[in-house]
């Protein structure tokens, strides 16, 4: 019974993404948790009392170590070549800042979670994938009870922004989908509010070790939320 009356304190990064709009979602309806602390540029459109936002320097997280203190830090903090502009800002985002969130929750936080991409690979030629994995290969270098790192692949979702090229490679996943079996079941795609739900189902499981969740596996873990 005693276990049922805790609260958990999360802090989210990444927030206003796709994955991290539905994954404050659910934190937001979940009695688990009595405070989600946004740790980012901007603030959630979303309400709830249990939010409380920290506007911050994002290419200096150092100073603000004393906000990753808490149950659960999940990380959805992640860009796109396009919209970076180039490999160096890309790299500020998807390198930098994840592992300085993750060198922030050292002995502060039980549990870093973070979204990362299917094919990173710190030794693959492609620019993308090779930053994915370098960031994988840091976080996981961090001395915290419990990494989990999710490798979806492309995913759907209603985001904020227009991405008519990205809509029509949804389009094409999704119609050639029901082809794609065995070896080539993990490019199917998963669904932003699937990998949300793994994210959570995998921080009550509390597991202690490090460990990475191919695009299969979360939406198999998502869907049973």
């Amino acid at each position: 019974m005693q276990e049922n009356t805790i609260k958990y304190k999360a802090i989210v990064l990444g927030g206003t993404g796709l994955i991290g709009d539905e994954l404050l979602k659910l934190l937001i309806t979940n009695p688990q948790y009595s405070q989600i602390h946004l740790v980012g540029r901007k603030d959630t459109e979303l309400t709830s009392s249990k939010i409380h936002f920290h506007a911050v320097n994002m290419e200096d997280l150092s100073q603000y170590a004393s906000l990753f203190e808490g149950d659960m830090v999940f990380c959805c903090l992640g860009s796109t070549m396009k919209n970076a502009g180039s490999k160096e800002a890309f790299k500020k985002v998807d390198f930098d800042m994840v592992v300085n969130a993750a060198k922030n929750s050292e002995g502060k936080a039980k549990q870093f979670i973070m979204v990362s991409s299917l094919g990173a690979n710190k030794n693959s030629s492609n620019f993308y994938l090779r930053t994915k994995g370098e960031t994988e290969t840091a976080v996981m270098e961090m001395k915290i009870p419990s990494i989990s790192i999710l490798r979806p692949s492309m995913l759907f979702g209603n985001r904020k922004e227009k991405r008519t090229g990205e809509k029509i490679g949804i389009v094409f996943m999704k119609a050639t989908a029901p082809f794609m079996v065995g070896p080539l079941k993990k490019y199917r795609g998963n669904e932003a509010v699937s990998v949300a739900n793994a994210m959570v189902k995998l921080a009550e499981q509390n597991k202690q070790g490090k460990f990475i969740y191919e695009s299969t596996e979360i939406e198999e873990i998502g869907k049973t939320y």
